[in-house]
């Protein structure tokens, strides 16, 4: 039993992840039109990427991004939300089961 729901709860947690990161691609490609980053759904969509990355764009990043002229946050929260994805998750799950199977 416990099993099961530590197993249907690390599939929920990836799979928001995955929806997440989905979205973020869609904002980047947004970001390219500003009519389309402007409309409702760009806005909506604004609303909900925008402070996963600004907690990449302060500090050390946000000196490369205005030396370069290229805001990496994307890419390096895309990079973190991977990584939670395929390592974390799997530790997580591991360290639960052994736990409580």
């Amino acid at each position: 039993m416990a099993a099961n729901i530590i197993y249907y709860g690390i599939n929920i947690i990836d799979y928001v992840i995955w929806i997440y990161s989905i979205v973020m691609v869609i904002d980047a490609i947004l970001s390219w039109v500003p009519s389309l980053r402007d409309s409702a759904v760009g806005r909506i969509i604004n609303r909900v990427i925008d402070p996963y990355l600004n907690i990449f764009r302060k500090g050390p990043i946000a000196r490369l991004s205005n030396a370069t002229g290229l805001d990496i946050s994307f890419l390096i929260g895309l990079l973190l939300l991977y990584f939670v994805q395929d390592y974390v998750l799997n530790w997580i799950a591991n360290i639960l089961f052994h736990l409580f199977v």
